[in-house]
Formats: C-alpha cells, structure tokens, sequence
C-alpha cells in the first residue's frame, strides 16, 4: 500500500500542470489572475507619495482597509460565488487605478479615495484567488499549482517597480499600465469553472471529465428544439 502511495505520488511533475486541456486552461487563466493582482498591488503600494497626503496616514488608511475589503470577500465567496466575485473585485481595481488618471491632483481626497478602492479590491482579490486555486486544482498537483501561482505573484511583484520607473518620461505612464492589467486578469478569471458547493477534485481525470460534461450540456442547449414536421420537413 506504501508503494502504491509513493508512486502515484511520483508520477505527478510540474508538467501536469500544461498537460491536458482543462487544467492547461485554469493553469493560463490562474497565473494571469497571480500575475496582474501582484502588480498592480505593489505599483499602487509603490505610489503613495503622489497622492498629495501625508504618506504615514496613507499607509494606515493602506493596511486598515485590508481588513473590511477581507470580510466583504468572504461572505460575498460563499454566497455568489468564486468567480464571479474574484472577477468583480480585479475589474474594479482595475477601473479605479484608470479612473484617478483622470482625476485632478488638486483633489487629494478623491485621488485617494478611489486609490484606497483599488487597494482594498486588490487585497481581496488575493484572499479570493488563494481560496479559488486550491479548489480548482486536483489533489495530486494541488501544491503545485499553488506555489506556481504564488511565483507568479512574486514575478508580478517584481516587475512593479520596473513600471513604476515609466513615471520618469510621462507622469501618468504607471498608472496606464497598473490599470489594465487587473482588467484582463479579471476577463481571463470570468472563464474559470465555479466551485461553490462542488467537492474538490481527486484526480487529473475528474477535472478534465468535468470540463468535457460542461462543454457538452452547453452545446445541448445551443441545438434548437424540432418539431416532429420540421424532421420530416428535413427528411424529405
């Protein structure tokens, strides 16, 4: 029994992750989604000083917000679900990171308002998409795909402060960019499968028989419905 245990174990690599179609598509979609809150978390993290407040408030406004934004998440996860509620929270980050290019500098409270926004979604999202990657992936590459995930963060985090340097040609560059980006994750999560009240996956084989019930009930419900004339109709 120990053997058998250790070689299924064994047979699972990082490349399972690409392999089959479905969990190749949940894998694209989850990194974009890893990438682009990391991203845009850090580059507005990195923006403080440019929304005329004193930057120590701003920075405690920044992390209590975290706290309220974390609940709502919760309760808006168990109640309208996974996807839907992760891809609200990045396409509001994402639109209010684009609104404040718009805004005046002169109106500070604005300026910070929508800033305090886009952090709070951002911060939920993170709290989503943690919950959500566990419950798409099978148990066999859970962790796996987990940490992939967490590393594309850390790439996301990375490349922030790169696009932060863009403020040194056109001041309002950072924010073109920091915008976006939650936008297109958002779309790309909205094609997630759901997994409110769905058990979790075992196996690779479970995910992709899933993936392939769906596709087929959603092509039933495109065919029209004929009338008994309308074959014969066809027939003749």
């Amino acid at each position: 029994m120990q053997k058998e245990l250790s070689t299924v174990k064994s047979s699972y690599t990082v490349s399972d992750l690409v392999r089959t179609p479905a969990i190749r598509h949940i894998f694209c979609c989850l990194s974009v989604v890893w990438f682009s809150a990391s991203f845009s978390y850090y580059g507005l993290a990195m923006d403080l000083q440019n929304f005329g407040v004193s930057i120590y408030v701003i920075q405690l406004i920044f992390g209590a917000v975290d706290f309220p934004a974390k609940v709502v998440v919760t309760i808006s996860m168990s109640y309208i679900g996974r996807r839907v509620t992760l891809s609200a929270c990045l396409i509001l980050a994402g639109s209010v990171i684009i609104a404040n290019i718009f805004v005046p500098r002169e109106l500070q409270m604005v300026r910070t308002s929508l800033a305090v926004i886009g952090k709070g979604c951002l911060s939920a999202a993170f709290n989503c998409v943690f919950l959500f990657t566990t419950e798409l992936y099978p148990t066999p590459i859970r962790q796996t795909g987990l940490g992939f995930g967490s590393t594309m963060a850390r790439v996301g985090g990375i490349v922030a402060p790169l696009a932060k340097m863009l403020d040194e040609y056109v001041s309002f560059l950072p924010p073109v960019v920091y915008g976006p980006a939650p936008i297109l994750s958002g779309i790309a999560a909205s094609f997630l499968p759901e997994t409110l009240n769905q058990p979790l996956p075992d196996t690779v084989e479970e995910v992709e028989s899933r993936s392939h019930k769906k596709r087929a009930e959603a092509s039933q419900e495109k065919i029209p419905l004929q009338t008994p004339e309308q074959v014969m109709l066809k027939e003749t």
